[in-house]
């Protein structure tokens, strides 16, 4: 077994920046104690801009790849540097530890950080840390104060939109808090109104982690939306929001002209479909059709999901209410912004027809039509 690096190499490698570090380089900066902490915090300015960056791009890179290693240290004196691209790579890499001792260190970068990125991350991050509180795995005293900070950054007029929409995704989990669902609702209907993409996006997202079934009446709006981008964003908020009724519409996104589009939707049919044979059948399809590795693994991954959910239910255990449907409330009774019209969403109104009818979507799970059937509310080629 091979001794680990000394500290004092440790330091000589990382200034020498006529090498490329190697592998034991990266491994010895994971766990580092405290004194050792304090010895790399104090070569840490020496290095040079592109050393620091590469040296945090590979520690995160590191950490997606395996969980065994803990840049704990590392990310707080990241955190300290005046790259704001560095800063927003730190609180990457502290996103993986999951300790609520971080919460005042990512709430200072959220209220100060010059940099919008920065505080945008920051405010993603603090997103974990608001469903901890939601389910009780956070003390109140805890979990108030960052939800708090997030709805500040909402209210904020002069902060930027990337920091408002991540801050909106973040406390979306805090369902239960009235000022959530109405911020939800405002950015909603200002993005519509204003055709922000961005926005619609970060609502469609926000309706979805609420796991709040108020929302699946404006879902089912954009599963046929002209925009890729939120056609995607929806069927994810319909898999998040358990809408079963809407599995024929997720069906006919499988086979959409783009690929991220049916990755959103495989996605959504692999929490949904458990024990529909129709869903199982439309995933073995779209996996043999994938068009490149990425869009295969998630195909894959999809497929795993599916049996899983199946063997559950198969199983007779008891997870959540699989059934929560989409369409209760009439969807005439969604009263968008003036000036927006359900035909600027889908498109054409003769080529598209409402996705959440009681005829287009009841779907049972004994219904078995062919691959090659169109879901009943199939509306013309997605855009």
């Amino acid at each position: 077994m091979l001794e680990p690096m000394d500290l004092d190499t440790l330091l000589r490698l990382l200034q020498d920046e006529t090498i490329i570090l190697p592998p034991d380089v990266l491994y010895r900066l994971s766990d580092l104690g405290p004194d050792e902490a304090q010895a790399v915090a104090e070569v840490w300015p020496k290095l040079s801009p592109a050393r620091r960056r590469g040296l945090v791009e590979d520690m995160h890179d590191l950490l997606e790849m395996s969980h065994q290693f803990s840049f704990l240290e590392m990310g707080r004196i990241a955190l300290q540097d005046p790259d704001p691209y560095i800063r927003h790579k730190a609180i990457e890499i502290l996103w993986f530890e999951d300790d609520p001792h971080l919460i005042p260190l990512l709430l200072t970068r959220l209220r100060e950080d010059p940099d919008e990125q920065v505080r945008a991350t920051a405010a993603a991050a603090l997103g974990d840390y608001v469903f901890q509180g939601e389910v009780d795995e956070l003390p109140e005293w805890q979990h108030r104060p960052v939800v708090e900070a997030l709805l500040e950054a909402l209210a904020d007029d002069d902060e930027g939109a990337t920091v408002r929409y991540r801050a909106l995704e973040a406390v979306s989990y805090a369902s239960s808090v009235p000022e959530v669902r109405e911020w939800i609702e405002r950015v909603y209907r200002q993005s519509l109104a204003d055709n922000d993409e961005d926005g619609l996006r970060a609502a469609l997202f926000a309706m979805g982690r609420s796991a709040d079934p108020h929302w699946t009446q404006y879902v089912v709006l954009h599963l046929h939306d002209v925009r890729p981008s939120v056609r995607a964003e929806a069927a994810l908020a319909a898999g998040r929001l358990e809408m079963t009724r809407v599995i024929p519409d997720l069906l006919h996104l499988l086979e959409d002209p783009n690929k991220y589009v049916r990755m959103a939707a495989a996605t959504a049919l692999s929490d949904l479909g458990g024990a529909n044979e129709q869903v199982a059948r439309a995933l073995r399809k779209a996996l043999r059709r994938a068009e490149d590795e990425e869009e295969a693994q998630v195909m894959a991954e999809a497929l795993d999901n599916y049996d899983f959910q199946t063997s559950l239910v198969l199983g007779n255990l008891d997870l959540l209410d699989l059934t929560l449907k989409a369409g209760d409330t009439d969807l005439l009774e969604v009263q968008l912004p003036d000036g927006v019209a359900l035909e600027r969403l889908n498109g054409d109104a003769e080529d598209h027809t409402p996705a959440a009818t009681d005829d287009a979507t009841d779907v049972s799970p004994d219904a078995q039509p062919e691959d090659g059937d169109e879901s009943a509310t199939s509306r013309g080629d997605a855009s």
